[in-house]
């Protein structure tokens, strides 16, 4: 016998998880919190197509950088006598009190370091590349972390590329602190160089935040 009230309001329909599938059937999360958009666990393809989009653009953007500053700061690369590249001398640029432009041709790695060893630094590079994308498309847990190795692989790229066809790495940006009558000079630098201290950067705060991000994407 049916006792239900007819007057009586209508059940609420279910809740349904909300979220996008992913490629193993599981429903990624997306909550309210600020963190979870960014900290959904990706698909495959778009983890691979945001991968492929950062990494191409900010590549494109390092290299241009790289051509445009030397241009403009009207310098040269050319071979020593003893086989090295080498650029004329450069001209400072100030564009603002603590920055300028400075062209500089780096041998090695951070301040000339492994300059010794050039084909160690471009070993590295081909093989952190392939590592980085496949950890982005199929090991990565959150978009953010995805971004974070499109960074990293942008800028080991665009130092990869000026190693392999120039024989240094093009740097031309210009850091520096004054203190009193010395001034403080931080090695010359480059977009690429930017993008790996952001990348490698985001990776930390991820590692240090994970169980926040854990709680925003699995309530």
């Amino acid at each position: 016998m049916n006792t239900e009230d007819p007057n009586s309001p209508p059940a609420p329909p279910e809740q349904k998880p909300t979220g996008e599938l992913d490629d193993q059937g599981s429903i990624s999360p997306v909550g309210d919190s600020p963190v979870a958009p960014l900290a959904g666990t990706p698909t495959r393809t778009h983890a691979a197509l945001l991968f492929i989009l950062i990494c191409g653009t900010l590549l494109a953007a390092d290299l241009w950088t790289k051509s445009a500053a030397f241009e403009f700061l009207d310098v040269s690369i050319f071979t020593t006598p003893s086989g090295f590249p080498a650029v004329t001398r450069s001209p400072i640029h100030v564009l603002f009190p603590g920055c300028a432009l400075e062209a500089a041709l780096n041998l090695g790695a951070f301040n000339g370091w492994f300059a010794w060893a050039p084909w160690l630094l471009i070993g590295v590079s081909l093989l952190a590349l392939p590592l980085c994308f496949f950890w982005a498309t199929f090991r990565s847990s959150n978009y953010l972390f995805v971004i974070a190795l499109a960074l990293i692989s942008s800028g080991a790229a665009g130092n990869l590329y000026d190693r392999w066809v120039i024989g240094g790495v093009r740097d031309f940006i210009r850091w520096s602190v004054k203190w009193g009558n010395t001034e403080y000079v931080w090695p010359n630098f480059n977009l690429a160089d930017s993008h790996i201290v952001i990348g490698v950067a985001i990776v930390m705060v991820l590692e240090w935040r994970k169980p926040e991000i854990s709680e925003a994407t699995h309530p």
